[in-house]
Formats: C-alpha cells, structure tokens, sequence
C-alpha cells in the first residue's frame, strides 16, 4: 500500500502582512498557488526524499522554467512567460523563506 499523500496549505505574506498568496504543496510533489501574480502549477515526480527541502534547493530561474511549462499545455507566448517571471520574483522567494522556518 502506498503512503498517503500529505496535503500543506500556505498562506504567504509580505513583511508587513499584505497577502501575498496561497500555495498549497504535496508530499508527492505537487506545487500550486493562487495569487494576485497569477494561478500556476506545476508537478515534479522526480525530487528525492523531501520535496519541501527539494524547493529550498532549486533556483528561481529553474522554478520560472516549470512554472511556464505548466501553463505551456494551455497558452503560450511572451505575456505567459512575463507572467510566470513576475510570479517567481514575488512568490519564489517568500514560499522559501517560509520554508526555511518550519
């Protein structure tokens, strides 16, 4: 029988409090968030043991490349890779901020 999947939901927010997003992570690999930069998602099957520590490890320009992978199956063009730039620069780094502290 396989392990059952773990689901995190978290709510990220700037320094001074303002919503930043909802991100809600699997012990599986899944990545998605809900935010004023945009909706994106993405899954990675390949990760290792943790994929908390897994995104902690990866760099922005690596996470951009999944985030407009994962919205390539749907639109693509300049506008969604804009999109998913200014999704990571605002969401990438406080998702790894949280991380850090849990």
């Amino acid at each position: 029988m396989k392990d059952k999947i773990k689901v995190e939901s978290i709510t990220l927010r700037t320094e001074y409090g303002d919503w930043l997003g909802q991100v809600v992570l699997t012990s599986d690999g899944m990545f998605f968030a809900i935010t004023d930069w945009g909706n994106f998602g993405y899954a990675w099957r390949s990760f290792g043991d943790d994929f908390k520590e897994f995104l902690l490890h990866i760099n922005k320009d690596y996470f951009t490349q999944k985030m407009i992978t994962g919205m390539a199956y749907v639109a693509y063009g300049k506008k969604i890779d804009d999109a998913a730039r200014r999704f990571s620069d605002n969401i990438f780094p406080a998702l790894q901020e949280y991380l850090k502290t849990k």
